[in-house]
């Protein structure tokens, strides 16, 4: 299985060790963003949600536009002009003092994760024509993410600069290394293969095929109720674990993201060689069941029961580990060849539920408490497994029946 590394190239090593070197030094802060405009700017629960919804809202929006001109002018400017976005967002964010500019910093780093993370996913198929090789990417990718998310937390909590924004001048400096390397490779490096130019990358004929392919769409959607109810992880726990008054919520918090990422490093390449020979669909559909049973176990338990939280946090990783990277590679399944990066644009739009989540998860916990809040994301999660089940046999374009397996 790994021996398929072997075939990467350049670039989608680039992409891979970025990937976690970001991911790493990002969120030594970001997951406690909640906790800096709580403490330092008075922001209550509901606040909050809107606050972080907002930025992620106009982010993901953008990721569609972002990803049909992907196709027209190339992926590789596109991912260039975000990294130099990200450079100026995350400095941004580590001198912003006012909630205005706060707010505008976020939302400019929203757009340009945007303009780097999806592009970059087209980019490693671009690279290569075997299938099995373009999975194995993706997975390396979404694997080392991970590790760099899981990390980061700890790492930040033990050098001491969690929750304080001085962090962001690290991110900063660490997309800044990433842009240097991107240019100088992406010079040297070439795609295998390019969008068709005699294919319509036009707006009109990228809707007039999304229009007529239902089971895209349906899988859009499940990916947006997903996001809704796995976001919860995030700003919904740590509020949740803040309402209930838990003590040294910083280190539990660190604690509990770390068995999250730690999950993912154990269980998710045997997972992948375990489930190899189950249909992508039916994997997502596996994950989405464990998912239902984490929130289950948030909703009946104590938040003062510490191993019943770390178990939650388990099942729900492990549900993770199944259904993410499962979604990237249907996406790739399911995306024509001369939209790949529309395609990929507009499964981004179910990161949508990412946006919704801190505004749903924190009116809920404002209103009627945590208990309904885990409750009601268990609820979601059973419609998310109805979406993908009847997505299996959705309606498709002629030209892309082939694509889903």
């Amino acid at each position: 299985m790994f021996s398929l590394t072997k075939q990467f190239n350049k670039t989608i090593w680039l992409i891979i060790i970025s990937t976690f070197a970001a991911r790493f030094t990002f969120f030594m802060i970001w997951p406690f963003m909640a906790l800096i405009l709580h403490n330092k700017f008075a922001l209550d629960e509901f606040e909050v949600g809107s606050f972080l919804a907002f930025s992620v809202f106009i982010g993901i929006s953008c990721g569609f536009v972002v990803g049909n001109i992907s196709d027209r002018i190339g992926r590789r400017k596109i991912i260039i002009l975000g990294l130099i976005l990200q450079v100026i967002s995350l400095i941004l964010l580590g001198i912003a003092d006012g909630l205005i500019l706060m707010l505008l910093a976020s939302t400019l780093q929203s757009i340009a994760r945007t303009m780097t993370e999806n592009p970059g996913k087209a980019l490693m198929t671009d690279m290569m024509q075997d299938r099995d090789v373009k999975d194995m990417a993706l997975h390396m990718r979404y694997y080392m993410l991970n590790v760099g998310a899981a990390l980061g937390p700890v790492a930040g909590v033990f050098i001491g600069v969690t929750g304080q924004q001085t962090t962001f001048f690290i991110a900063a400096a660490m997309y800044g290394l990433y842009l240097i390397a991107a240019a100088v490779i992406f010079n040297i490096e070439k795609p295998i293969k390019r969008s068709k130019m005699s294919a319509d990358h036009s707006f009109g004929h990228l809707f007039k095929l999304l229009r007529q392919d239902y089971a895209f769409l349906l899988f859009v959607l499940a990916s947006l109720l997903a996001f809704v109810t796995y976001a919860q992880i995030d700003v919904g726990l740590l509020q949740y674990l803040q309402q209930e008054n838990i003590s040294n919520i910083t280190q539990l918090f660190a604690q509990l993201l770390f068995i999250n990422g730690l999950t993912i490093i154990i269980f998710q390449f045997p997972m992948l060689k375990l489930l190899r020979n189950t249909e992508p669909m039916r994997r997502a559909i596996y994950g989405v069941v464990l998912f239902f049973i984490a929130h289950l176990i948030f909703a009946f338990s104590s938040a003062n029961q510490t191993y019943m939280l770390m178990l939650a946090i388990f099942t729900l990783s492990f549900g993770e580990v199944i259904l993410f990277p499962t979604m990237t590679i249907l996406v790739d399944r399911m995306a024509p060849e001369h939209l790949k990066g529309s395609y990929f644009g507009a499964a981004a739009l179910g990161g949508l539920g990412f946006s919704l989540a801190p505004l749903l998860g924190g009116l809920m916990l404002h209103q009627f408490g945590g208990f309904i809040m885990w409750l009601s994301m268990a609820g979601i999660t059973v419609i998310v497994g109805l979406l993908l089940y009847i997505a299996q046999t959705a309606k498709r374009p002629e030209l892309l029946k082939q694509k889903v397996g």
